[in-house]
């Protein structure tokens, strides 16, 4: 035991140390991952840990007791996968699961994509966007239509007829064109379009572009959920779950499992399997529905402890709020940056306390900031404790939001390959939809590795 903690505290310091690096992003991800696998292989030989994929699989069978309690509500259960189809697949589902999607599930799972579509991912992806640290790329994008009415129709079209499984398709292909389009005209015009392209998806790892702790409290939420909604249905069809436990990415924990036996699973009925597999992008969706109330239940009642100012990144204590600079209130709403005497004595009212600075040559005081405001998606509390909670609560809403609509891409290894290939009798059809959607994922992320 204690060699263990001793490898622990090692990876930690030098987890901590990688963050430290004034390096880019990406290269900060490529020591972290190559950190974590010489930590992972030293778990796994050193104590015969189980692995897949070179990841360390920590079993145990106490889940399981849960999972036959919620296994017992067969009818809500099934009910609950089937809205999912309705959700994930949106009229396609009536062809695609014909068998389970009656008009009582299509309805309410109409209802909830449109109300997801519209509230639910505005919020989610605003906020994963002001918490994730990535660098700042200026970006245009062609192709788009000006007319408002024309792309509403459009939009609903999409989600009416394929539901989100549609929707995330047509976004991947589309920004995809775009994205190999800069590729082109990188090679064969000699000019920098690709590099000034913005990628169509990032990694998330705690630590380094989400907040360590809370980025894995809300991924252990995603994945539980995820993997426990899997279970449930699984049991429902009689298929037995050998363990759950935790998966780790050498010191990381990136996420939960349930181990169906998977030969039996593959010989159930296409519809039972259908509902096991779709209900762990459900149980996302579902989890961000509910959290979203949560979530603007605590930022609308916490707004006495929110901070309004300037928010310092560099020139002063971590976590510095200006109030005022000299005589002048900061007013975030219409704020314009202040000129300063060269030269002279600057007094800035702070959170933490009256702080006084000398300008320079050029009116400089050697401060960066930026304005922060108590009615802003990324809002930042004067309680820990409050910050702490809004951000597990944001991060946990919009993961669970990404997770569910990502994983119903037919991709290899995702779920939606799964249910199309069980429910296409067409395997070329298959393998055309697969490949391709696998092709445009690929190149949504490639900018990544110009920037």
């Amino acid at each position: 035991m204690i060699i263990i903690l001793l490898l622990v505290a090692i990876a930690l310091l030098a987890f901590y140390g990688i963050l430290q690096l004034d390096v880019s992003g990406l290269i900060k991800f490529i020591l972290v991952v190559v950190e974590m696998i010489i930590v992972s292989q030293i778990l796994i030989k050193k104590y015969k840990l189980p692995t897949e994929m070179g990841l360390v699989l920590l079993k145990s069978k106490k889940g399981i007791e849960l999972i036959e309690k919620l296994a017992q509500h067969e009818k809500i259960f099934n009910y609950f996968a089937d809205v999912g189809s309705s959700i994930s697949y949106g009229l396609l589902s009536l062809v695609l699961m014909k068998k389970t999607t009656t008009w009582k599930s299509l309805i309410p799972g109409l209802v909830l994509l449109f109300f997801l579509s519209i509230f639910v991912a505005p919020i989610a992806l605003s906020f994963i966007l002001s918490v994730v640290k990535v660098g700042a790329v200026e970006k245009t994008v062609s192709g788009v239509t000006d007319n408002p009415g024309t792309g509403l129709l459009l939009v609903s079209s999409i989600l009416l007829i394929g539901g989100m499984f549609l929707f995330i398709l047509f976004g991947l292909v589309f920004y995809g064109i775009v994205i190999f389009k800069a590729v082109v005209t990188t090679l064969f015009f000699g000019t920098d379009t690709l590099s000034q392209t913005a990628a169509g998806g990032t990694f998330l790892l705690p630590g380094i572009n989400l907040p360590f702790f809370e980025g894995i409290a809300a991924l252990a939420i995603v994945m539980i959920v995820h993997e426990v909604a899997h279970a449930v249905l699984a049991r429902i069809a009689k298929v037995p779950i050998l363990s759950s436990g935790i998966v780790l990415f050498g010191i990381i924990p990136i996420g939960a499992f349930v181990e169906p036996d998977e030969k039996k699973l593959v010989r159930v009925e296409p519809g039972k399997q259908t509902r096991v597999l779709v209900a762990g992008p459900t149980a996302n969706l579902i989890t961000s529905f509910v959290l979203f109330f949560l979530f603007l239940g605590f930022f609308y009642g916490t707004v006495g402890f929110r901070e309004e100012g300037l928010m310092v990144v560099a020139g002063m204590a971590p976590g510095t709020v200006i109030y005022q600079i000299n005589d002048q209130v900061i007013d975030t709403q219409n704020f314009t940056p202040i000129n300063l005497t060269k030269n002279s004595e600057v007094t800035f009212i702070t959170n933490k306390g009256s702080i006084t600075k000398m300008t320079n040559e050029t009116g400089d005081v050697g401060i960066q900031y930026y304005p922060i405001s108590k009615n802003s998606i990324s809002a930042v509390y004067n309680n820990w404790v409050m910050q702490f909670i809004y951000i597990v609560l944001g991060l946990s809403l919009a993961l669970n939001f990404v997770v569910g609509t990502v994983n119903i891409l037919p991709i290899p290894l995702f779920d939606g390959f799964r249910i199309i290939d069980i429910n296409v009798k067409n395997k070329m059809i298959v393998k055309i939809i697969s490949y391709g959607a696998l092709l445009f994922f690929v190149l949504n992320f490639l900018p990544l590795l110009f920037h």
